[in-house]
């Protein structure tokens, strides 16, 4: 499968030259989206695993072994360092052969959370690297048809509503809506989706999360109470799709509201979760502190409402990554709660002004009346993304009603 990367991670005016750094959760899919690449676009395998302990002792006997390895190329190589960051002077050594090489080969490294939490300590890099994200597979990477993505912000602006139309008028519906069933009931992890047998689903899930809090977020962090973070996780699912009240959960755990803070911050080092903030500029009685809470594999939800948002929350969330690092300009990714309780589950900023409103729906076809209160105030196209539902309708005041399976296909 390819990714989304592919369209613009190796494009000399997205990444001007500078080192690639590509992280992200565990299990996403780096090494074989890296190795897949480096194997389709030259002829040698510059792929280096610093795990592999003999890759480490060719560069102790011989820091200049790219050399020779890059004279022998017709063009200029991509090099490949995976796992770099768990050697203590990682920095140093890539310093050095970045220097050095820089104008006769690009360089790719990849990490999970680590390598973003390491790369945070220090400043021997600087000026020296990008940092792009990878996020769990979307409909378009799942079914082959890349070409569907879009690749500015157009269509969500209101400027090109029946480009926009036309454009999802033309997906494979039946294709559409089998492979956005196996995401939704398998994630977007590429082994447990490409598997898609519910056994082992549920056990790669678990260890997958064992595996996280017993091993990095203890190396991450001085989070020492690991039966804490447990109970915690337990409690994060049904909590979903809602404003977090950090003092509901210290309660319901008899720990303090710091202590809470603090795992919710661990946790999102280590890529299980991830927060949106509330947007409150010029919205009377609007909240302006309790984030929401996301996990990057909505399978640990049960509740099918909940479960979908995640999903559109993580899909929307790799579309605004995606539009921050090819440098359309500056998104952000929020949503919009007052004390009246109206909400609308997803807001996209431009430039620090609201762009575009999104609301997940299992059903309902007829567009939400918070939807239509906060299109009217902030003048911004709202979009209804609904579950069971594979069409398209548009109503009066840039308002639309899509079907997920439909609206999926073109972000990714």
């Amino acid at each position: 499968m390819e990714r989304i990367h592919s369209k613009y991670l190796f494009r000399q005016d997205v990444n001007w030259d500078k080192m690639i750094f590509l992280s992200g959760p565990r299990q996403i899919g780096k090494t074989t989206f890296i190795k897949n690449h480096i194997e389709k676009i030259q002829q040698a395998n510059l792929y280096y695993n610093w795990d592999d302990p003999f890759v480490f002792q060719n560069y102790t006997r011989n820091p200049h072994f790219l050399k020779s390895v890059i004279s022998l190329q017709n063009s200029k190589p991509l090099i490949a360092f995976d796992e770099i960051h768990k050697h203590k002077n990682w920095k140093n050594i890539l310093k050095g052969l970045y220097d050095i090489h820089h104008h006769e080969a690009q360089f790719i490294i990849t990490g999970s959370a680590r390598l973003d939490f390491f790369r945070q300590s220090g400043d021997s890099l600087v000026g020296r690297y990008f940092l792009f994200r990878m996020f769990p597979l979307g409909l378009s990477e799942s079914m082959g048809q890349m070409e569907n993505i879009v690749e500015d912000d157009l269509y969500f602006s209101g400027k090109a509503t029946s480009r926009f139309l036309s454009h999802l008028k033309e997906m494979n519906r039946k294709e559409n809506i089998e492979t956005f069933e196996l995401l939704l009931r398998f994630s977007g992890f590429p082994e447990p989706f490409l598997k898609s047998s519910q056994r082992f689903s549920n056990k790669w899930r678990n260890d997958y999360k064992s595996l996280l809090i017993s091993e990095d977020l203890r190396d991450m962090t001085q989070i020492n109470d690991i039966k804490g973070v447990e109970q915690l996780m337990l409690l994060l699912p049904e909590r979903i799709a809602s404003p977090l009240s950090i003092n509901s959960v210290q309660e319901d755990l008899h720990v303090t509201h710091k202590t809470v803070s603090r795992w919710i911050e661990g946790l999102k080092k280590i890529y299980l979760i991830f927060s949106i903030m509330p947007w409150s500029h010029n919205i009377r009685k609007a909240l302006k502190k309790e984030t929401k809470i996301y996990f990057f594999d909505w399978t640990h939800i049960t509740d099918k409402g909940a479960k979908f948002e995640n999903m559109l929350a993580v899909s929307l969330m790799r579309l605004v990554y995606f539009w921050n690092e090819v440098g359309y300009a500056n998104y952000e990714l929020r949503y919009i709660r007052n004390t009246q309780k109206k909400e609308v589950d997803f807001l996209i900023v431009k430039d620090n002004q609201p762009y575009t409103l999104i609301e997940a729906k299992l059903g309902q076809t007829k567009p939400s009346k918070a939807g239509i209160y906060f299109q009217k105030l902030l003048n911004i196209p709202f979009f209804q993304i609904v579950t069971d539902y594979n069409d398209i309708e548009m109503y009066p005041n840039q308002t639309y009603i899509i079907g997920a399976p439909l609206f999926f296909s073109i972000i990714g």
